[in-house]
């Protein structure tokens, strides 16, 4: 491979890497003036029968547009192609020169307890715009997260969604090697390791990253609760106790029990933030990133509580619910009972977009056996994948709607060959299903992200 040029231009001068998912080399790219430096990343699908391709072609397509997207964050390496070539895959990403954290994680040194905290900081920060994009990272480990070398500032790389459209083998070279499913054993808990990762999932591995470097230990050796499964960690070193209850709450078994999100655990770490710079930070550009993190924290809040005001309500009385929604928004009320649309909400129009973005509301009688939530469940997730052939499920878990039990599903897909992303949450009660949809183009999916959590949280059924 070293010294073959790809896709005309991307010339291989060296391996940095091999995981169980593919190959990372440096490359250098001969059509700029400078031969810029870059990562290339190859996957391989095991089998090159044309279902097998089609299949990793469609998830490579999806996934690189998710990465495009991440990279607008300045601690997310660009993506600046993607490509096929003789039915092999490759991304190129932006290099980052540099070295990764388990060079300063390791089993014989035991970070202070304000270097951990600044580090959680930093970590969660960039977490928090993945999050909001409905995006999980899958593997979070010291390996993944590089310190540039020109400023100190780390970077979050290598994103396991990615790893989806290859082999699902194990064997790697470092931190115990990968399980079947995606991630990395240690940083892995037991819900992702049965392939259903959620968003905190990731601050698990987080809260890992953290105990490792306060105790020295290998995260494959921290001792476990054979009852409870819950790790046992804080016998090696006594911290703060505020400190000792976040991590241990970033860390639970049970993954109701843990942050839910990254802002919630960012939000949790400020009181115990560092007053003074270290060594192990990034300097004043740390502290940049910090503030970046309270700033959204007090913008999230902004967004769930100022807009009240500026709210309408859309009430079905013949249904018996109810919904706020911005004033400014288009509400459009066409009740269809042979598709349960009662209502559409759409934000103002944008020039020049391929795609008007919009939630809708549902309400469908059920017959007597799909009036159980699992069982609707069942029958809707298997719709969704009967009627969008080339699906993509980003999310699915239990939640709560109007106090309910509920399912909420994230997924890409294709709508009239326009490219959407859509959210779907639902609850069941009496003989009625309760849904609704928020469906939007992936690049403009975020910007509604916390006023569709606003109208989701607003909703109400008598």
């Amino acid at each position: 491979m070293i010294g073959k040029i790809l896709d005309g231009r991307y010339e291989i001068i060296r391996k940095l890497g091999q995981g169980a998912f593919g190959t990372t080399y440096l490359a250098i790219d001969r059509k700029l003036p400078d031969k810029d430096q870059c990562v290339v990343k190859h996957f391989s699908p095991q089998s090159t029968d044309s279902n097998t391709l089609s299949h990793a072609r469609r998830l490579f397509e999806t996934e690189a547009k998710v990465l495009n997207r991440l990279g607008n964050h300045n601690q997310i390496p660009r993506l600046l192609a993607h490509f096929e070539e003789e039915q092999q895959f490759y991304l190129v990403e932006e290099y980052v020169e540099g070295h990764d954290l388990s060079r300063e994680i390791t089993y014989d040194k035991r970070w202070n307890e304000q270097d951990v905290i600044s580090l959680l900081l930093v970590i969660l920060e960039v977490l928090q715009f993945v999050h909001q994009n409905n995006v999980i990272h899958r593997d979070i480990k010291p390996s993944n997260l590089i310190r540039r070398e020109q400023d100190g500032k780390i970077f979050l790389v290598d994103f396991g969604a990615v790893k989806q459209i290859s082999s699902h083998t194990v064997t790697s070279q470092e931190d115990g090697g990968l399980t079947v499913a995606i991630g990395t054993r240690g940083y892995m808990p037991s819900e992702q390791s049965q392939g259903i990762p959620k968003l905190c999932s990731d601050i698990y591995a987080v809260g890992i990253i953290g105990i490792q470097a306060l105790t020295g230990l290998p995260a494959t050796q921290l001792a476990t609760d054979s009852l409870t499964g819950e790790i046992i960690w804080n016998e090696q070193k006594q911290v703060n106790p505020k400190l000792a209850e976040i991590l241990g709450k970033m860390i639970r078994y049970d993954f109701r029990q843990r942050y839910q999100s990254a802002t919630e655990a960012l939000s949790a770490l400020q009181s115990l933030k560092p007053a003074h710079s270290s060594s192990k930070l990034i300097g004043w550009k740390a502290a940049i990133s910090l503030v970046t993190a309270t700033a959204a924290i007090l913008i999230t809040s902004w967004l769930f509580f100022v807009p009240r005001n500026n709210l309408e309500v859309y009430q079905n009385t013949i249904y018996g619910i109810k919904i706020k929604y911005p004033q400014k928004w288009q509400k459009s009320v066409t009740p269809d009972r042979i598709t349960g649309n009662l209502a559409k909400f759409m934000p103002p129009q944008l020039e020049n977009v391929d795609y008007q973005d919009n939630i809708n509301l549902i309400v469908r009688d059920l017959p007597e056996n799909l009036q159980e939530l699992q069982k609707f469940t069942n029958y809707y997730l298997n719709d969704i994948k009967q009627l969008y052939q080339d699906v993509n499920i980003i999310q699915q878990e239990k939640t709560l709607l109007s106090n309910q039990p509920a399912y909420k599903v994230i997924y890409t897909t294709k709508d009239n060959e326009n490219n959407i992303q859509r959210l779907q949450i639902w609850t069941v009660k009496n003989t009625k299903a309760y849904v609704i949809t928020y469906t939007a183009s992936p690049g403009n999916y975020s910007k509604y992200s916390e006023i569709i959590q606003l109208m989701i949280n607003s909703f109400e059924i008598k």
